[in-house]
């Protein structure tokens, strides 16, 4: 059997009726024409199969069916102004969302036009910095929401894996001694996991370009001056050759997680779920 889904309009519309008793007033009410609420009456006794209402002496009342309808629908439109009630009043008048420097590029447009729509009186305030901080942040109570690189003692929701690559300009020569490589300052995962691949495959390197931006490192990599290593999405959203050499030596993957402040509202939840679709949408394009 089909299933049959019931558009809450009708519903609202079926129970203003019977409570206006009046096609009239519930148009007003509803700020619709007289028409069209006549039309979503008759759509929804079409999905029922049988007549819901019938009027007697200028009175408008529910038939057998009419009356398990309404109280299904008075439970459906509670559940649904709840719910509505719940998320407003949660929204609070600034959110605090932290992501890394590279991360903040490829996911924060999907999580700002998210919270556009469920949040649109609400400031959102983006914070950047490393993974850890901004995890030992949101534990403290100081960010809402994290997207970032998990740590494997961490406490937050994993996402996806995302390989490790090494960058490169086309013409940059991996031949070079000591290797030049662009990284981010200390407390990064990603730096620790490039410099201890080379460390164990005994290529001799030194560390040309460090920096906190990723804007900054793109730019070493991107003018031949160092090799850079970086989670492939952010390659891929900078245009940034990803090198596969068998001369460098293989990278691991790392997660990327969502950490979201303890006894959180609804309408944050509800955007922490938003982001989960982003980083998701991002890793299913790849």
């Amino acid at each position: 059997m089909a299933l049959l889904n019931v558009e809450i309009d009708w519903l609202r519309t079926f129970l203003t009726v019977l409570e206006t008793q009046s096609f009239t007033r519930t148009a007003e009410i509803l700020l619709r024409t007289q028409p069209a609420i006549s039309q979503q009456i008759k759509r929804l006794e079409e999905t029922v199969g049988t007549p819901l209402v019938s009027r007697h002496r200028n009175q408008v009342l529910p038939t057998a069916t009419g009356l398990v309808v309404k109280s299904y629908a008075e439970d459906i439109i509670g559940l649904n102004d709840r719910m509505v009630a719940d998320l407003l009043e949660g929204a609070p008048p600034v959110l605090r969302i932290g992501l890394p420097d590279d991360y903040a590029a490829i996911f924060l447009p999907e999580i700002l036009r998210s919270a556009a729509q469920r949040l649109p009186q609400t400031e959102i305030s983006c914070h950047s910095g490393y993974s850890t901080t901004l995890a030992k942040r949101v534990a403290q109570g100081e960010l809402d929401l994290a997207i970032m690189t998990a740590e494997s003692d961490g406490e937050s929701l994993h996402v996806i894996s995302e390989p490790l690559v090494w960058v490169a300009n086309p013409d940059f020569a991996l031949s070079q001694r000591p290797l030049p490589v662009a990284v981010y300052h200390d407390h990064c995962s990603v730096r620790r996991s490039g410099l201890a691949a080379l460390r164990r495959d005994e290529i001799h390197h030194r560390i040309s370009h460090s920096s906190n931006a990723n804007s900054m490192l793109v730019t070493a990599v991107r003018g031949g001056h160092a090799l850079g290593v970086m989670p492939a999405c952010t390659a891929r959203h900078e245009g940034l050759t990803i090198v596969t050499s068998p001369d460098l030596p293989q990278l691991p993957a790392i997660d990327i997680a969502l950490k979201i402040r303890d006894q959180a509202s609804p309408a944050l939840r509800e955007l922490a779920i938003s982001a989960i679709a982003a980083l998701g949408r991002e890793n299913n394009a790849a």
